[in-house]
């Protein structure tokens, strides 16, 4: 019955064509069902022709005995037998290499139609090579029709395919590339490291690959301490436009190390950017102390760096005062109650340390006090005309020792350096225009002919070179401190330290960054942020340093560490003034013989005490009655709290102004109007002022300051 089907012989066909393929021209390609040509050419075997004969050779001797009458065929067969061993060894490489040929055939079969499914195109040519492995190949190329275009999606589905037929290692992967202008797929198997990263580093990759905030993230491990502990990462990126922002650098920053979590050495991480390199770096930095007394002991051995603070990493921050210093004079920032006096003290008694003496200008008479006597201080002034006067013989000194080098051909290194201090800088500046607005007319003269605003700018920019160093303090940042008539005095203010909060105007004028030291921890008294001597701002500690005056008042308050830290820090040998003009030499002697009188005669009356308990007839009564032979004291009229630039002003800010009688009362600020010229410095500053139709307009020059009814303090909004 030939409609039966033998399943024995559908069995053999299915095998043979496996094996095989259809039939029809064994030397060309098969033909698809579309009609298209096919990639994979029948298979052939080799090893038939060789397995055969060998079969026969050693079965010839069965042979022989049905024909022996026949002597031919009896010696064709006794030769066959002779070469049996041959056929054997020559038939087992072939049957190895026919069922590596059957494995690479069903591999092309098995590629051509994943790429047909997937593709929709017939592959023109599948190779496989033989040296194919046991169980999965190692390479294979498709060739496709020409021109053929693969999309994305397509290749994606692809992709999968060959993962899922042929992956499935530890070991190694399979990895798919297309070649599209030599129209081909290439499946190449490479070897997959081991994974030797830790937790972090893997938790950092992967949190990075599952947020997409970078393109083609990498990380790799930066550096490692003495125990194998990794303690830094680098992570690069494809350069954004995002990378270089202030803003999107903060946030991943943030996040970073809260992947990263807390390291065993207990230490913080921070983040160095480099975006223009498409690459950042963690690090770990010691966390940050909240307290540092002075330290008795020389940090740094250099004489001309005088340290004030323990920034970040425990980086020492220093002021370079020498005369090679691209960052001659310091300029420090920071509201009332904010560390700003200690900073100064520090400075100041570390540079007598190291036999450099300094004279202070203290407008507010409260802050530098205690300096005064103290080994290496020439003086300390507080009258503000005193003041002007001092800058002005500050300004003839330094004439006289550009003079001198010039005449003497040495190098300004071989003068002894100076420090002057002023203090509160903008309040200085405010009482010199009030008394040049509100004096007698001897005094306004005198302003005039001192104009130490001016003197001031000539000192900032040209005393370096004659071993005078600048160290400037204010309550707040402003451009104008240093545009004007200052010229470019801002570059030569290289050492900076901002206390508390800064503005976002203030951030930018001291840092070139409206985003740094606006954050500042102020709980922690004495943090704020200095420049490293890198130029790069970081966050810092400043240094405690007590107030130094031995006078009961003020000794008998202090801890018996914070006076072993004052009788630590006094030099062996009190630092010498040498002046090389008899103008300053003048001054600062009789600088010296009015505060010496002034002490000697107390011209302070004693506080007035209201209710003192001896009923209602004396609720008023004088503690101490001032001696006959004080004199009287003088009222000061200019005692400001605070006072600014006239064109920081804002629009309802309120400040103090002068009256018809001279006297300061606070008014609101309506309308503020600034003019700049083409480099965008003040030229003048109109303040409009009034209510109603009455408005009166207030004008100051570049140089104009008001004065404020309050002053900053900590925490409060810079």
């Amino acid at each position: 019955m030939s409609g039966t089907p033998d399943p024995l012989k559908d069995w053999l066909v299915a095998v043979w064509r496996d094996t095989v393929g259809d039939s029809g021209d064994a030397r060309g390609p098969r033909i698809g069902d579309d009609g298209r040509s096919s990639g994979v050419s029948r298979f052939v075997p080799f090893s038939p022709f060789t397995a055969v004969p060998a079969a026969a050779a050693f079965s010839s001797p069965h042979f022989i005995a049905s024909v022996a009458d026949n002597a031919a065929a009896v010696d064709a067969l006794t030769q066959l037998h002779d070469y049996r061993w041959p056929l054997a060894v020559a038939t087992a490489p072939l049957i190895g290499l026919d069922l590596a040929r059957r494995r690479a055939r069903r591999w092309s079969q098995m590629l051509e139609s994943m790429v047909r499914q997937s593709t929709g195109h017939l592959p023109t040519k599948v190779t496989v090579p033989l040296s194919a492995g046991r169980r999965t190949m190692r390479r294979a190329v498709i060739k496709l029709p020409r021109g053929a275009v693969i999309r994305p999606k397509q290749f994606e589905e692809f992709s999968r395919a060959v993962e899922s037929a042929f992956g499935g290692s530890d070991s190694w992967a399979m990895t798919v590339r297309h070649d599209a202008h030599r129209d081909r797929l290439v499946l190449t198997r490479t070897p997959i490291a081991p994974d030797t990263r830790s937790e972090r580093q893997k938790a950092l990759q992967d949190a990075l690959d599952a947020a997409s905030i970078f393109s083609d993230p990498k990380v790799t491990v930066e550096t490692i301490d003495e125990n194998a502990v990794e303690t830094g990462y680098r992570i690069t990126f494809d350069k954004s436009m995002n990378t270089g922002s202030p803003g999107f650098q903060m946030k991943v920053e943030e996040a970073l190390a809260s992947l990263a979590g807390e390291h065993e050495s207990g230490r913080n991480w921070t983040t160095d950017w480099y975006p223009s390199k498409g690459f950042l770096v963690m690090r770990l930095v010691t966390a940050m102390p909240t307290r540092v007394d002075h330290p008795l002991e020389l940090v740094d051995e250099n004489l001309r760096h005088l340290p004030y603070a323990t920034g970040a990493a425990d980086r020492i921050m220093f002021w370079d005062v020498s005369t090679s210093s691209n960052k001659p004079h310091c300029l420090i920032v920071g509201p009332t109650g904010g560390g700003k006096t200690s900073v100064i003290r520090t400075l100041l008694t570390e540079a007598a340390r190291r036999g450099i003496p300094f004279v202070g200008v203290d407008p507010k008479m409260i802050e530098l006090d205690g300096l005064e006597g103290y080994p290496g201080c020439g003086a300390i002034i507080y009258d503000a005309l005193r003041a002007a006067m001092f800058v002005r013989a500050l300004h003839t000194e330094m004439m006289a020792r550009n003079a001198y080098i010039h005449q003497m051909k040495i190098e300004g290194s071989q003068l002894p350096l100076m420090i002057a201090v002023l203090d509160e800088f903008f309040i200085l500046s405010g009482k010199w225009q009030r008394l040049a607005k509100t004096g007698d007319d001897e005094t306004k003269a005198q302003l005039k002919e001192l104009d130490p605003l001016g003197a001031w700018a000539d000192l900032a920019v040209l005393a370096r070179s004659a071993g005078i160093r600048l160290l400037l303090g204010v309550q707040r940042p402003d451009a104008s401190l240093f545009g004007g008539a200052s010229g470019n005095a801002r570059d030569n203010f290289g050492t900076r330290i901002s206390l508390g909060n800064l503005s976002q105007d203030g951030a930018l004028m001291m840092w070139g960054d409206s985003t740094v030291g606006r954050e500042v921890d102020t709980s922690v008294k004495g943090r704020g942020i200095a420049l490293g001597d890198d130029g790069n701002p970081v966050d810092a500690q400043m240094w405690w340093t007590p107030n130094v005056d031995k006078h009961p008042n003020k000794w008998n308050q202090l801890s018996q560490s914070e006076k072993a830290i004052i009788d630590g820090l006094v030099p062996a040998e009190a630092p010498q003034f040498t002046c090389y003009s008899p103008e300053l030499a003048d001054f600062i002697e009789s600088e010296r013989a009015l505060a010496k009188r002034a002490r000697s005669h107390g011209s302070v009356p004693e506080p007035i005490v209201i209710g003192a308990g001896r009923g209602d007839d004396a609720a008023v009564s004088m503690v101490k009655e001032e001696p006959e032979s004080a004199p009287e004291p003088e009222a000061d009229d200019d005692d400001f709290a605070d006072a600014i630039p006239a064109s920081s002003v804002q629009a309802g800010q309120t400040v103090l102004l002068d009256d018809e009688d001279g006297e300061l009362v606070p008014v609101t600020v309506d309308e503020v109007e600034v003019r700049r010229n083409k480099k965008g410095e003040v030229i003048s500053t109109v303040l409009i002022v009034g209510t109603g139709r009455v408005k009166t307009r207030i004008t100051f020059d570049a140089t104009g300051v008001v004065a404020l009814p309050d002053p900053d303090s900590v925490g409060a909004p810079a």
